[in-house]
């Protein structure tokens, strides 16, 4: 028995985990997608409630082998009734969440309502139908579930878009898509692997085929190309792996080395602040100032002392002491010792 339960969910579970790793941009929070996806397993009450009155009316105006009552069956009873109730899980979960603010969030969380319900219903086929089923039902239904809801998700997000664009026409035309798509890819599924016909089964792996690879296709392109759903609509708050601290409103945010920057700013909503009321600066009157007269200050006279003049010391004449050549007559002779004894 565990299992067949662990069969039963496993094929949800890594579904789940390709469609979040493909989330580039932004990671939605597992809270909401747990959310959503139990918002698609409760859908499962709503889809056997509206199956079972929908195959009881039709009973009785065809008979179940009738190729009509099949097609109404398939298409306007089941279809209808499942995928009305992943749509609305899907609604209630998520359309007026400010995480639901890029495109690719459409398909995570179109993906998260389908899964609930496929595994709802997974669990109940396997435990009523034995391990077989639950190993065809791994490899074929879940993942048709599973490219339903990402048809859903990618018209629902399309919507979201039309609607933040004041585009009231795109936003209805997206919703009946997003509602219509998923019920005929169902419809034509079941109506396929239902209807006892030799070339039926040859025009199911066609579709089948086509329906796969076109899934594909569109999530690896969105998942590429992944845009806010207005140009005014950025990261939501979340990411505080990828920064030091929790920046202040309207502040920057710094990114961790090695981490990518973040392109935007902290988008938290800002409540307008009232305008302050100015009161009326009322000029002060500034007393007159007396000055007091400065009285100059009397000088007192300096009294001069004369100072004598000192007297002069007479100025005595050098006394030159010529002495003559000889042979050239001297009036003033001087008479030494010296010229004495030469005489």
């Amino acid at each position: 028995m565990s299992i067949l339960a662990f069969l039963a969910v496993l094929p949800a579970a890594v579904l789940l985990i390709v469609i979040y790793k493909l989330d580039n941009i932004e990671k939605e929070p597992v809270s909401l997608m747990a959310k959503v996806f139990g918002f698609g397993a409760l859908s499962v009450i709503s889809a056997i409630l509206m199956e079972m009155a929908g195959s009881a009316i039709l009973s009785l105006f065809f008979r179940t082998e009738n190729v009509l009552y099949l097609f109404i069956q398939y298409f306007c009873v089941v279809g209808f009734s499942e995928e009305i109730g992943k749509f609305v899980a899907l609604k209630l979960g998520t359309w007026k969440n400010r995480e639901f603010n890029f495109s690719f969030d459409g398909i995570v969380y179109g993906a998260c309502a389908t899964l609930g319900f496929a595994t709802v219903e997974n669990i109940m086929y396997c435990f009523q139908y034995g391990l077989s089923v639950a190993i065809t039902r791994a490899i074929m239904s879940v993942p048709g579930h599973c490219i339903f809801g990402v048809f859903m998700g990618i018209y629902y997000g399309m919507a979201k878009r039309c609607e933040l664009k004041g585009d009231e026409e795109g936003k209805k035309k997206n919703i009946y898509k997003s509602l219509l798509i998923p019920i005929l890819l169902h419809g034509t599924y079941d109506f396929c692997l239902s209807y006892n016909y030799d070339g039926i089964m040859l025009v199911f792996i066609v579709f089948e085929i086509a329906m796969v690879t076109a899934a594909i296709k569109r999530v690896i392109k969105m998942s590429k190309s992944d845009s806010p759903l207005a140009p005014d609509m950025q990261m939501a708050v979340g990411a505080e792996g990828m920064y030091q601290q929790a920046p202040m409103m309207g502040q920057m945010q710094t990114p961790v080395m090695g981490q990518p920057q973040a392109p935007v700013m902290n988008q938290q909503p800002v409540t307008p602040v009232a305008p302050m009321q100015q009161t009326p600066v009322v000029p002060v009157q500034q007393a007159p100032v007396q000055q007091t007269p400065v009285v100059p200050a009397q000088q007192e006279p300096v009294q001069q002392t004369p100072v004598a003049p000192a007297p002069a010391a007479p100025v005595q004449d050098p006394v030159v002491t010529q002495t003559p050549e000889p042979g050239i007559y001297n009036p003033n002779p001087v008479f030494t010792p010296e010229s004495i004894e030469n005489k």
